[in-house]
C-alpha cells in the first residue's frame, strides 16, 4: 500500500505515546486530524475597498508565487498575527478574523499556501516540503520587516505552522491552533493504525478519506465534481462528516453520485460563487492533495531524521481552540496532542461548532485571537 514516515521517536515521544493512548487512542487520531533568505521580487497588487489591508505578491528563492493580505500593526504593543488557513481553502476563510484584527490594531499577514488559491501551484510532490514550505513562508516575513509573529493554523495551516515552529522557532511569540492539533516533527505517523484503531473504537475509519486523498484519480474526480465536493468538505451537517466524507471509501462514493446538499448557513456572502471559481484552475486539484501525498509517503523523513524532543518543544504560550462538533479532531484529541509539547503555557477554549470553527463561529474565534494575542 502507500509508504508511511517512519521515524522513531526519541524516550520522551514514547513515554508521551504510551500516556496519550489512556485516552481513547488520542494521539492516533490527532496525528492526521491534519498537516529563508532573499526575495526575487515583491509586488504591491491591489487594496481591499475598505483599505484594512493591502494584497501583494511575492516571489521566493524556490521560484514560486504568494498571494497574501498584509496589514501593519497600527501601533508597537500590538503584534502581527501570521494565518495560515488549510484544505480545500484559501486566505478568504480567514475574511471575518482579518477584519476583526485590523479594527483592533492588530498587523495580519494571510497567505494563499502553496498549491491553493492564487499562489502558484506545483504538482511535483517534492515541493511540498515542510522545511522547504516554512523557508518561503519566513521570506514573506522578512520581505516584511517582521522578525517575530504570533502564528495561527488552522488544518493543514496547523501542520505547517508545526513546521515553522520547528524549523524557524525564534520567529514566534505565540502559537494558536484551531480545530486541529500540533504535528511534532518525526514523531511516527501510520495511517493503517489510525484506521484501526478508529474502527476498534468509534466503528469507522476517521482517516479513510487520506486513502482516496493519495489515489492516483483523485484530483481529476474532484475537478469533474467541484459542486458536490465543496458540499463534501464544508458539510452543512457536522453530525454527518464522518459517514459521508471520512470513513474507507465514503468520499469516492459522494462525489462519484454527484452528491449535493444545502450550503452551510455560516458561509459568507459569495464564499461557494468564490470557491467554485478558484477551484476551477488548472492544477489545482492536483496540487492542494500535496499536504497529504507528502506525509504519507515520507517527503519529510529525511529532515526530520535527527530531530529530538527540545527541537519538538513549544516554548512559547500556545492556544488550542478546539470544535467541539469536530468529528475528525475533537477538542480531547486537540488536547491530548498539544498539551504535553508546550512549555511555556497552554490553554484551550472550545467552540459549538464543527471543523470550520473560523466560518461557523467567525466571530467567537476572532475574539479569542485578540485575546490570546493581545
Amino acid at each position: 500500500m502507500e509508504q508511511k514516515y517512519l521515524h522513531r521517536a526519541s524516550s520522551h515521544s514514547n513515554f508521551h505515546r504510551a500516556q496519550v493512548k489512556m485516552h481513547f487512542s488520542f494521539s492516533l487520531f490527532a496525528q492526521a486530524s491534519l498537516f529563508f533568505g532573499a526575495v526575487t521580487s515583491l509586488t504591491i497588487r491591489a487594496s481591499n475597498a475598505d483599505q484594512s489591508y493591502t494584497t501583494k505578491s511575492l516571489t521566493t528563492k524556490a521560484g514560486y508565487t504568494y498571494t497574501y493580505d498584509f496589514a501593519p500593526a497600527q501601533n508597537a504593543s500590538k503584534p502581527t498575527i501570521l494565518l495560515l488557513h488549510g484544505y480545500p481553502s484559501s486566505r478568504r476563510d480567514w475574511q471575518h478574523q482579518i477584519a476583526s484584527l485590523t479594527a483592533e490594531g492588530f498587523g495580519i499577514v494571510a497567505p494563499d499556501m502553496l498549491g491553493f488559491g492564487e499562489t502558484s501551484k506545483p504538482t511535483e510532490i517534492e515541493a511540498y516540503n515542510g522545511k522547504s514550505l516554512a523557508t518561503q513562508l519566513v521570506e514573506i516575513l522578512d520581505a516584511e520587516g517582521l522578525q517575530e509573529v504570533v502564528g495561527v493554523g488552522h488544518d493543514w495551516g496547523a501542520g505547517v505552522l508545526s513546521k515553522l515552529t520547528t524549523w524557524y522557532p525564534k520567529r514566534f511569540t505565540k502559537l494558536v491552533f484551531v480545530s486541529t492539533s500540533y504535528f511534532a516533527a518525526g514523531i511516527l505517523f501510520d495511517i493503517d493504525a489510525l484506521n484501526k484503531q478508529g474502527l476498534e473504537t468509534v466503528g469507522y475509519q476517521p482517516f479513510g478519506y487520506w486513502y482516496f486523498f493519495n489515489s492516483w484519480d483523485t484530483a481529476g474526480i474532484i475537478a469533474d465534481h467541484l459542486e458536490s465536493f465543496i458540499h463534501l468538505a464544508y458539510h452543512t451537517n457536522s453530525s454527518a462528516w464522518a459517514k459521508d466524507f471520512a470513513d474507507l471509501g465514503a468520499a469516492r462514493v459522494w462525489l462519484n453520485a454527484n452528491t449535493t446538499t444545502e450550503s452551510p448557513s455560516w458561509f459568507p456572502e459569495g464564499y461557494k460563487e468564490h470557491w467554485l471559481r478558484e477551484w476551477s484552475q488548472p492544477n489545482i486539484t492536483a496540487s492542494s492533495l500535496n499536504y497529504y501525498q507528502s506525509l504519507m509517503r515520507g517527503v519529510n523523513a529525511a529532515d526530520e531524521a535527527a530531530l529530538t524532543d527540545e527541537d519538538r518543544a513549544l516554548n512559547v504560550p500556545v492556544l488550542a481552540i478546539g470544535s467541539a462538533r469536530d468529528q475528525i479532531a475533537p477538542p480531547e484529541v486537540q488536547r491530548a496532542m498539544v498539551e504535553p509539547w508546550a512549555k511555556a503555557g497552554f490553554e484551550q477554549h472550545n467552540v459549538d461548532a464543527g471543523h470550520w470553527a473560523t466560518l461557523e463561529r467567525a466571530e467567537e474565534v476572532s475574539q479569542l485571537l485578540i485575546e490570546f494575542a493581545g
